[in-house]
């Protein structure tokens, strides 16, 4: 049975997680959702598919370019759709908001999960130790062997954060609403080397190019923080604390799967 998945990654741990149960599932094609955005034409899923979206969470809710990704799919023809959420802690699917979008987009939000990753958002703390990153990453994958097999069998499951009230309003509204334009927290040091991935890997083409190593932010931020972490000089801050904080992403992740994301070919 066909299965189609869906993914947003800014530091790779939605990529590895979409990875891991693409490399369980038989006939599954991992699909980019920047890539397809950048095109901009509707998206029509194959008649009775599986059909994943596996994104990270921002804020107790979805990543904006996963909202607006709903806009251009086509969910009637699917047979079962489920999402699959990456976070930090230790509890969030924002069931509610994605299964609106699911309906409204033609089909009903048939299961979602959640699984923890190593936390990566450093304006706020700092990734966790290696050890407890290598524990945390083979946890993900033993959960990732129980969620294969539910959609296997097209298992009904709503697990995870539901309420979309008072804590979307309070943490989830503010931060989207101005998730643009977050591209104003960050800062180039001296220590820029002039390589340019930054401007590569952007899955929104967020960060131009000027002249004498000099960077332009466009506000179409995702607040991904792709740049700051794949910067191999650690040139880039996002906020004062996060210049001393370790960079962080996942150990399987690399520069060319970025560019894939948003169907870049890597060049010299």
């Amino acid at each position: 049975m066909k299965t189609i998945l869906y993914y947003f990654t800014g530091t790779g741990n939605s990529l590895a997680v979409a990875k891991a149960i693409s490399s369980r599932l038989p006939e599954t094609e991992l699909v980019p959702i920047p890539k397809l955005m950048l095109a901009g034409e509707r998206i029509t899923v194959p008649a009775d598919a599986n059909v994943g979206i596996v994104y990270p969470l921002y804020a107790m809710g979805l990543p904006k370019i996963v909202v607006n990704f709903f806009a251009l799919l086509d969910l009637s023809p699917a047979g079962y759709v489920f999402s699959v959420v990456t976070e930090g802690g230790k509890s969030g699917s924002p069931t509610k908001q994605i299964s609106a979008l699911c309906e409204k987009s033609g089909h009903m939000l048939n299961a979602a999960w959640w699984i923890q990753m190593p936390d990566n958002y450093i304006p706020l703390s700092a990734p966790p130790e290696k050890s407890v990153e290598k524990t945390i990453r083979e946890n993900a994958l033993r959960k990732v062997a129980v969620i294969v097999e539910d959609i296997k069998n097209r298992q009904g499951s709503l697990a995870g954060f539901t309420a979309i009230g008072s804590v979307m309003k309070l943490m989830y509204g503010p931060f989207i609403r101005n998730i643009h334009n977050f591209d104003k927290k960050f800062v180039v040091s001296p220590s820029c080397n002039g390589c340019l991935i930054c401007v590569r890997i952007c899955p929104v083409n967020n960060i131009r190019p000027l002249p004498h190593g000099k960077k332009e932010w466009l506000h179409t931020c995702e607040g991904c923080l792709a740049c700051l972490q794949f910067c191999p000089v650690e040139a880039l801050s996002c906020g004062g604390k996060t210049a001393n904080r370790p960079r962080y992403h996942h150990a399987n992740a690399t520069v060319e799967d970025m560019l894939e994301q948003k169907g870049s070919i890597e060049t010299n």
